[in-house]
């Protein structure tokens, strides 16, 4: 197209061999470097440059249509592939989204080198999770039973919903339960007026964040040593809080017998070693650690005995 352009140029306006050569690629490029007076242009040189402009342009666009399609192909063949390997799975985790709190979960299950997939509707969340090697499906999340059958739930052994929509939660996980009862099911609870929804729905586990963040804020006012607290899903401890406790040398605590200790410990923590076998009448030493579980009118009385004497 280039050649024949340059032809046209060479023969209509006498142009040298080079410039004609110029002012067809500036004409094929829309440039537009040569450009003589348009009244002054043959009727037949007008008609074959038309055409030329034309032609180059349509070549153009279905150039960039080609590799657009190609990009779309690539990405559906990607697609189909991870359905292919997530088919094959057996006893598998389903994370449902991708939120921060599901990315964490996904960490947690690379560390145990667990088999999991993740079903997302966020196509921007799909580069990470190739780069990363973790199995995914991507779902509009319109239709629940076609996610999961996708996902192969009837293989999985477990589910965790993520989703920021307590209702996508308990629809999805109503679905897991239909097409497989043994599965068990994990949901993370974002408001207080669908906490009791979730579990009347026959949810395995349900963790309500807004509850679990209020009680280590609620805490932290108190002392600095809460590490953690209890889920509302374990009845027999819900509302615990879990504390760290480092005994030095200013300690009140320091010298104490274990059964003295207004709280129950759990863990005794001695030169870097849990302690087996505890006698209660073993004293506390400096450089000790205790991890207790307490309740949270106790936190002020743990604040006491671990600041130093006055």
């Amino acid at each position: 197209m280039i050649g024949f352009g340059a032809y046209v140029f060479y023969y209509f306006q006498k142009l040298d061999p080079v410039s004609a050569l110029l002012a067809s690629v500036s004409t094929i490029s829309t440039i537009g470097l040569y450009a003589p007076p348009i009244t002054e242009i043959p009727v037949v040189e007008k008609f074959l440059l038309i055409g030329i402009i034309l032609t180059s342009v349509g070549s153009a666009a279905s150039l960039v249509q080609g590799v657009v399609n190609s990009v779309v192909k690539t990405d559906l063949w990607l697609d189909e592939v991870q359905k292919s390997k997530v088919k094959y799975m057996k006893g598998h985790i389903i994370i449902l989204g991708y939120t921060h709190i599901g990315r964490y979960v996904a960490e947690r299950l690379i560390t145990s080198k667990r088999d999991f997939c993740v079903i997302t509707r966020q196509k921007e969340n799909v580069n990470e999770l190739q780069k990363r090697g973790i199995s995914y499906i991507l779902s509009d999340l319109s239709s629940p039973i076609d996610a999961l059958s996708d996902a192969n739930v009837q293989n999985a052994s477990s589910i965790v919903l993520t989703l920021e929509s307590d209702e996508m939660n308990m629809l999805y996980a109503l679905t897991a339960m239909h097409l497989n009862p043994k599965i068990k099911t994990i949901a993370i609870n974002n408001s207080e007026q669908m906490y009791d929804g979730l579990k009347k729905a026959g949810i395995d586990v349900v963790v309500p964040i807004y509850r679990m963040i209020g009680n280590v804020i609620a805490s932290a006012t108190v002392t600095g040593s809460v590490i953690g607290v209890i889920s509302d899903s374990s009845r027999k401890l819900s509302g615990m809080e879990m504390v760290e406790i480092d005994v030095k040398e200013c300690s009140k605590i320091k010298g104490m017998k274990l059964k003295e200790l207004p709280f129950d410990y759990i863990v005794l923590i001695r030169e870097g070693k849990p302690v087996k076998y505890l006698n209660p009448e073993e004293e506390i030493k400096v450089g000790d650690r205790l991890l207790s579980l307490v309740k949270f009118d106790q936190l002020i009385e743990v604040e006491r005995l671990i600041q130093c004497k006055e």
